[in-house]
């Protein structure tokens, strides 16, 4: 029974994780709107976005990098989010509640975010569909 117990554990809780072709899809569709510096610095190269999106996006690039480069954290401070960005720290908090509330940033400690996997797709759909950039 209890070598059951622990196969079925192993079936049950499981790491989270995207698959490569999940990944290499989310990346490409990222790649539309920016980029991540090797110290895990945020590059936004779509105009006019909102500082909404931009936090997001933020979040998800950084996720996303931290899959390819485990030396670079999908975890995001407040501040480092306003320098990377441009924008008041209050901003930045205002608008990471409000990305937690959809559900598309988790928050993991006191001013401290990252990407919710699970909404990643979504997010870059809206992103897409805001923005007008079609996907592949």
């Amino acid at each position: 029974m209890a070598e059951n117990m622990e196969e079925l554990r192993k079936k049950f809780i499981v790491e989270e994780q995207l698959d490569e072709k999940k990944l290499s899809e989310y990346i490409e569709r990222t790649l539309r709107f920016g980029r991540v510096s090797l110290d895990g610095g945020i590059i936004i190269d779509k105009e006019n976005m909102s500082t909404k999106d931009q936090i997001g996006l933020a979040l998800v690039m950084r996720f996303l990098a931290n899959r390819l480069e485990k030396g670079i954290s999908a975890e995001v401070n407040v501040k480092d989010l306003a320098q990377y960005i441009g924008i008041p720290e209050d901003q930045v908090a205002a608008r990471l509640a409000d990305l937690k509330e959809d559900k598309v940033a988790i928050r993991i400690d006191k001013g401290v975010y990252k990407a919710n996997s699970l909404q990643i797709r979504k997010f870059l759909d809206d992103l897409e569909n805001k923005y007008g950039v079609l996907s592949k």
